[in-house]
């Protein structure tokens, strides 16, 4: 069996929770700051095994995640959110949505999903992706300063 630390992010803190096939190790909430993610790296350095992390992505709460998994050269799992969403609802009537009970779930249903661990690209890549997205913003925002030019001036 493979330790698994599932999270369930929010803004600024994430409900973790260590599984061990299907036995819940540990549990709890820590926020998304140095004191946190040193607290969550130094649990992670306790286990017997190098666990992988699975979290669904939410946007610009799970790039601190994201990044310090990156930057501490972790195992995680970047969950598309419809993904997540489908795994949590398996063999359950209903969802309830609440910070705990989605962290349990992702973990107790990790061994019947395969699920891709995210490979780290170079850093070139995600910077021109970064450039790329900015250039669309100014030429969104250079065809509409045109259009309103041309309104103003017929």
């Amino acid at each position: 069996m493979e330790l698994v630390i599932a999270l369930d992010i929010s803004m600024g803190k994430s409900y973790k929770v260590i599984y061990d096939g299907q036995t819940c190790l540990s549990e709890g909430e820590f926020l998304h700051n140095k004191f946190g993610f040193q607290a969550l790296l130094d649990e992670i350095g306790n286990l017997s095994e190098e666990p992988i992390l699975v979290f669904e992505s939410t946007g610009i709460y799970s790039k601190p995640v994201e990044t310090f998994c990156q930057k501490n050269q972790l195992h995680y799992s970047l969950l598309n959110p419809l993904e997540a969403k489908k795994q949590l609802e398996q063999g359950t009537l209903r969802s309830w949505k609440t910070d705990k009970h989605d962290a349990h779930k992702l973990a107790q249903v990790h061994q019947q999903n395969c699920r891709v661990e995210k490979i780290q690209q170079p850093e070139i890549y995600s910077r021109l992706r970064d450039l790329s997205r900015f250039y669309q913003e100014i030429e969104e925002e250079k065809s509409v300063y045109e259009c309103t030019c041309i309104m103003h001036y017929n």
